[in-house]
């Protein structure tokens, strides 16, 4: 595949079984918040590749301003995340240009509301970084479904994020600890969820991304609020073949 080879410059653990890798950004490397790659990675002698390959599309969780590249993922028992898993700082992988229609319009002012589960978090890091550094004014909303509080990537820095309108919200669907006093659901995000947390539902845009049931879910709950179809915009995980730089992205 050809593009731009980057180098791998730290790893950290930012959820439960779940990995942020920060590589150099080459020189004059643009994109727009929300936006994907495909990337390429090595192969390993001692991996056996399987029929999905070393190539797969990631979102960049970085924003446009900072000076590395953030690409997070779930571990798995894919080629390609095997191989992931065993990066170490200095070695190398490839990624293409940046793509994608995921991102917020600057001539569209309406409200934002992000619903995403899982690693889904990481288009959404991306665009709320951005909206920080270049102190955005718009309304936003952030509903992030999650298992446990463990597994919930970004979490701290999701509730620090400086905006001058972002809610914050985290589901749970399996917690038994009791909920914060504020921002803080349990179950899954339903249409009472929406009502309790957006004021006005019929004049938003919607960002979804997670796995295709959760994404799906979503939509009907939309539809059955009226919601127009154009007013939502999704990042599916595909998760069924090997993506190409034209077919959907897969967040993994």
């Amino acid at each position: 595949m050809q593009g731009f080879t980057i180098i791998l410059k730290e790893i950290r653990e930012v959820a439960d079984d779940t990995r942020l890798f920060i590589f150099e950004k080459p020189e004059g490397y643009v994109f727009k918040a929300g936006q994907y790659v495909a990337m390429e990675v090595p192969k390993r002698e001692n991996i056996e590749v399987d029929k999905r390959g070393l190539i797969r599309s990631l979102s960049i969780a970085s924003a446009p301003f900072e000076s590395e590249l953030y690409f997070s993922m779930r571990k798995g028992e894919s080629t390609f995340k095997q191989v992931c898993w065993s990066l170490e700082p200095g070695e190398t992988v490839v990624i293409t240009k940046a793509v994608g229609f995921f991102i917020v319009p600057e001539a569209d002012t309406r409200p934002i509301v992000f619903l995403a589960g899982g690693i889904g978090v990481t288009p959404v890091r991306s665009i709320l970084k951005q909206a920080e550094y270049e102190k955005s004014e718009r309304q936003f909303t952030f509903l992030y479904s999650n298992r446990f509080t463990k597994d919930a990537a970004f979490d701290e820095e999701m509730k620090k994020i400086q905006l001058a309108s972002c809610r914050y919200v985290t589901v749970l669907s399996r917690s038994e600890d009791p909920c914060a006093p504020e921002n803080d659901e349990r179950g899954y995000i339903c249409a009472e969820t929406l009502k309790k947390y957006i004021q006005d539902i019929p004049n938003s845009l919607y960002y979804i991304v997670g796995s295709p049931q959760f994404s799906e879910a979503i939509e009907k709950i939309l539809a059955d609020l009226n919601v127009p179809k154009e007013q939502c915009h999704m990042d599916p995980f595909t998760g069924l073949r090997v993506a190409t730089i034209a077919e959907k992205k897969e967040t993994v």
